[in-house]
């Protein structure tokens, strides 16, 4: 059921050029590069944001993995973040993050304020909440295929 307590002045629009899939990334620290090239190359964040998401792991360990095989690295907006966005890396063959726990989803959130972040991470949760809504964004084969279902998810959850 759509709640009208749902007012986003950002919607979380996904684009072919924030989604990258890859069958196989040799590092966590490789795959957080990876995810971050669409919003370094709009200018959304810049190189230290990068280096402040893989401190974050090397000081804090694995707490970015919020669902099984999805892992949001983050860091925060002085660290590096121009506007608000997101950009995602799905993986064919997991990934070990950290020391224990495997990905095959990394979505990069990049956020200017508490109150941009709070609506995106309602609407990425409307990707993740559920183990077969995961399971079915991990099934795809192309980026048109992601995105159409992930626009789905969220336009049936909180619109």
């Amino acid at each position: 059921m759509k709640s009208e307590l749902y007012k986003f002045d950002e919607r979380l629009i996904l684009d072919k050029k924030f989604v990258a899939m890859e069958k196989k990334i040799n590092s966590w620290q490789e795959a957080i590069y990876r995810v971050s090239e669409p919003l370094l190359k709009e200018k959304i964040i810049e190189k230290s944001y990068v280096q402040a998401m893989i401190d974050n792991v090397l000081n804090y360990g694995d707490y970015m993995v919020i669902v099984p095989n999805v892992v949001m690295p983050h860091a925060r907006p002085e660290d590096g973040v121009n506007k608000t966005g997101v950009s995602i890396l799905k993986l064919e063959e997991p990934l070990l993050f950290g020391k224990s726990k495997y990905v095959s989803m990394l979505i990069c959130l990049a956020s200017v304020n508490s109150s941009s972040h709070l609506q995106l991470l309602q609407q990425i949760s409307a990707l993740i909440d559920e183990e077969e809504k995961v399971s079915a964004l991990l099934a795809v084969s192309s980026k048109d295929e992601f995105i159409n279902l992930a626009q789905k998810m969220i336009e049936q959850e909180l619109f």
